[in-house]
């Protein structure tokens, strides 16, 4: 197997990266972790770049990572992937105005498509209905309701009916 002999690391010993990679809950930090198993037990950074299937520079910046901040540097940090259009201080705004249009309106249910004028007026954007989605259940309104009932709905009358049925 080719690939230099890797250099000893300060403080690899300190920790059991098996136990680390199983009790992990993100893929990424589960594939460092495997990664510096195998270190720990000799192999070289390419032999255990190939056991995990990723690059051998991709472990060789893990080691950077690790050598200057410790098992710190191998957590996946935050402010990864694409950002929403609307920032998480105007989540209570637009909660405030979900429960506004909700409680003016007389029956059925608000939509994607009307919360989407909602952000457009607050934010001056219009989002697409998954980033719409996406905003509601960080902003906690999210939530499952049974049929609507129609305003006009007559309920002694229903009742009467399923009755008789």
């Amino acid at each position: 197997m080719k690939g230099r002999k890797a250099l000893p690391l300060k403080g690899i010993k300190d920790h059991d990266f098996k136990k680390l990679a199983a009790s992990e809950g993100t893929a990424r930090e589960r594939r460092r972790y495997l990664v510096f198993a195998h270190i720990q037990e000799g192999k070289s950074y390419s032999a255990a770049a190939q056991m995990v299937k990723v690059e051998p520079r991709t472990v060789l910046t893990w080691v950077k990572k690790f050598r200057k901040e410790g098992l710190e540097g191998l957590k996946e940090k935050p402010g990864r992937g694409a950002k929403s259009c609307l920032p998480s201080e105007k989540d209570e705004a637009l909660r405030q105005a979900v429960e506004a249009m909700q409680a003016k309106r007389g029956g059925g249910r608000i939509r994607g498509k009307d919360i989407m004028q909602i952000i457009e007026e607050l934010q001056g954007i219009r989002p697409s209905k998954s980033s719409v989605y996406r905003i509601l259940s960080r902003a906690k309104l999210v939530w499952i309701t049974a049929r609507s009932k129609h305003p006009k709905a007559n309920e002694e009358a229903q009742e009467a009916f399923k009755k008789t049925l």
